[in-house]
């Protein structure tokens, strides 16, 4: 068995800054604003969105998805390990049920993982070409991300969150301004002002419905600041104050930027819709914006997707090495660099899932997952293995927020906790029942794959616990809490 010395991840280099950054870089609030927002809106499979309402569809979402955050942050209070909604859920249903929601939810991160450097390398592709006439393949491009990723992963939590704090904090910064002086401007030729996005009568009920589904999509990854507890100073404070802070601060900047959209397309939710890409138009636009800025802002859009992806990799690689920590998952994902006491492994093996994945799609993507007309081959991949991950994650916290409820029940208030769960399950089953609903091909087969993914995780729980007790593992609930110099962000 692994010694604990290389099994024990550094306590106490982060502060609440530090693990709230975690959760943001996550959801990647500027890509979110730009692909995920004109689902909301109603461009989508379906043909249905908040339109004019997209605003306080995002309220509505928000404040929905703050009862699955209340949950976590309960657990948060209790459990310091780094593995979070997979220990939350082994806590509350059993070590069965845990080793398939953790099997679901970091296969899910891994997935979602991989499909970030196919984005990553296509839009790069793109504006290298539009801003500078300089034509480079995506997949190399693509690669060589995955290759700084990794490398930020090893070298340390304490550079994976400045990184993110760095490419996340000022792209948010820089849209929120942008979004400003639309407002102040009063919009499409200074007469947009209007309380009618603010109105849910605005748009029928079933519009709005979609709207708010669709829109619970860009909240996800808020809880990944819980995989950080083993290394801030004071998890029992902070994870659980970065789990609401994160669902707050992105939630307001969600409804100020898309206050500012639909005042920036003069109330008019078809061409806000049929813009396809709002942000990328208004900042292009001589009205709002300029060649040169729309430019610039194309470069935010992606380094926020990269701080997406160290995110996710610094979520996925610490909730990987839990599970192998307790037997759950093979040993070597469980040990960390001799150096920078960071899941060496498990960077390694989301680098390689991503760098097949790249190579993959590059090979054989369109026979894979099919291309639309005037689509990049890698366009389609993207959508396909984000949807895989987005609607795995979903489905866990569904499961998060039904077995709280068992978990959490001699520990806190039973009626806010009926409220939280009852909440919580509503929107995550939202969540998934909106990212499957009449989802064109190849879509389609998403919930298909998780199916087998999730029989996977089935055969492969009874394999891991029956060789925790054929060798007398013990299951480690460690808390970590070792002596390391404490290095505040």
């Amino acid at each position: 068995m692994t010694s604990p010395d290389r099994t024990t991840l550094a306590h106490g280099r982060l502060s609440l800054i530090g693990v709230l950054t975690q959760s943001l870089g996550f959801m990647g609030p500027v890509f979110s604003v730009a692909a995920l927002l004109p689902l909301v809106v109603g461009l989508s499979a379906t043909g249905r969105g908040a339109g004019v309402a997209t605003p306080i569809a995002i309220v509505i979402a928000g404040i929905g998805m703050c009862g699955v955050g209340w949950i976590i942050a309960q657990y948060a209070k209790r459990i310091h390990l780094c593995g979070s909604l997979y220990e939350y859920v082994s806590d509350s249903a059993g070590p069965r049920t845990g080793v398939i929601a953790g099997w679901l939810y970091y296969g899910a991160m891994l997935v979602l993982g991989a499909s970030t450097y196919l984005v990553l390398g296509g839009l790069t592709q793109t504006w290298l070409k539009s801003a500078l006439s300089v034509d480079v393949p995506w997949w190399p491009l693509s690669l060589m991300y995955a290759a700084v990723t990794s490398t930020i992963l090893v070298v340390g939590v304490h550079v994976s969150i400045r990184a993110q704090l760095i490419l996340a904090l000022g792209a948010m910064v820089v849209v929120l301004v942008f979004s400003l002086v639309i407002i102040f401007r009063g919009g499409q030729n200074g007469e947009s002002w209007s309380a009618e996005p603010f109105n849910p009568f605005a748009v029928g009920g079933l519009n709005l419905l979609f709207g708010v589904l669709y829109g619970i999509n860009m909240f996800i990854g808020f809880e990944s600041a819980a995989n950080l507890a083993e290394e801030t100073s004071d998890p029992k404070r902070h994870v659980p104050r970065a789990v609401m802070l994160s669902l707050c601060i992105v939630g307001v900047y969600y409804v100020v930027v898309a206050y500012a959209q639909v005042m920036g397309f003069g109330l008019d939710s078809e061409e806000w819709k049929n813009s396809v890409f709002p942000l990328e138009k208004l900042s292009y636009g001589e009205e709002f914006g300029s060649a040169a800025f729309g430019n610039f802002l194309a470069v935010l859009i992606i380094l926020d997707i990269l701080a997406v992806a160290i995110g996710i990799g610094v979520a996925s690689t610490r909730g990987m090495l839990s599970m192998a920590r307790s037997g759950r998952l093979p040993s070597k994902l469980a040990v960390l660099h001799y150096r920078f006491r960071t899941p060496v492994w498990g960077a390694a093996l989301l680098g390689a899932v991503s760098c097949v994945a790249i190579i993959g799609v590059h090979v054989a993507g369109d026979r894979m997952f099919g291309q639309g007309a005037g689509q990049p081959r890698w366009s389609s991949a993207f959508g396909w293995m984000a949807g895989f991950g987005g609607t795995g994650m979903a489905i866990m916290y569904l499961v998060v927020g039904a077995a709280g409820v068992k978990g959490l029940w001699n520990h806190v208030s039973r009626t806010k906790l009926l409220i939280a769960g009852s909440t919580g399950v509503a929107v995550a089953a939202g969540a998934v029942f909106g990212a499957v609903y009449q989802a064109a091909s190849p879509l389609n087969t998403v919930p298909w794959a998780l199916l087998v993914w999730v029989a996977l995780g089935a055969v492969w729980s009874l394999f891991a616990l029956g060789r925790s007790s054929r060798t007398g593992e013990p299951v480690t609930d460690q808390t970590a809490e070792d002596t390391s110099e404490v290095t505040p962000l």
